[in-house]
């Protein structure tokens, strides 16, 4: 990690997908004024798993992944971070440690801000309350789906809804298919599924074969979303 010159909310590109979307311009220049600027090369722990929270992480650019660690010491990956997202505000409100890992994907920016203007920009500004509450309540969801998806869904159709949430977060038309713009080694998308990298090795030649996916290298692109889904078991 390294210091990087400063992104200003007031111009920051993945501020609108974000908790600070709606901060008047006085609330944005209090976090420029607190926040410091950091740059991560692929693969840097941002925080640990249980250390105490000083303050709130908000993702300006690049992606994270955020994980646990079971007794064993393997890794099960709970949900990824990208562009306008925040990481420890649950943490920060709760007053606990980290209840997961952060570890970057690819070269990242992120803002980091301390836990008093974070708390007193929620006191103050109530809609930023809500957004913080509408955050909870999707990882609420995600976290359900995800237990649901364990206990009822094969690795099949985990692997296929993983395809499926890469589309809808992160898939670009090409003249191919939907190119995934995310780059995941096939053991952390078994960590993303709870399976084991053999598996998905399998899984992915399969889809393959099937004419479901093209493969080079970590790039996937998905040519039959329709299939897809129905193998996934979802609605069109």
């Amino acid at each position: 990690m390294v210091k990087a010159p400063p992104v200003h909310c007031q111009t920051c590109q993945s501020r609108g997908e974000g908790i600070f979307c709606d901060l008047s311009a006085e609330h944005l220049k209090e976090l420029d004024a607190a926040k410091t600027t950091n740059h991560y090369k692929p693969h840097q722990v941002i925080f640990h798993e249980g250390n105490q929270p000083q303050g709130l992480h908000c993702v300006s650019s690049g992606k994270i992944k955020i994980y646990k660690m079971d007794a064993q010491g393997h890794q099960q990956i709970v949900r990824l971070a990208g562009p306008g997202d925040v990481m420890g505000y649950r943490c920060l409100l709760t007053n606990e440690g980290y209840s997961a890992t952060a570890e970057t994907l690819e070269e990242a920016t992120i803002c980091f801000i301390n836990k008093e203007t974070f708390l007193h920009i929620i006191e103050t500004h109530p809609v930023t309350a809500f957004h913080i509450l509408s955050s909870l309540a999707k990882d609420l969801g995600r976290a359900e789906n995800q237990t649901m998806n364990m206990v009822h869904k094969n690795i099949r159709e985990r692997l296929a809804e993983l395809f499926l949430v890469f589309h809808k977060k992160y898939g670009k038309k090409t003249s191919q298919g939907i190119e995934l713009d995310i780059l995941l080694s096939r053991e952390e998308m078994a960590e993303l599924i709870g399976t084991t990298q053999e598996s998905v090795i399998r899984l992915i030649s399969e889809f393959k074969q099937d004419g479901l996916i093209a493969v080079d290298g970590r790039h996937i692109t998905l040519l039959n979303i329709k299939k897809i889904m129905d193998l996934a078991n979802l609605p069109d």
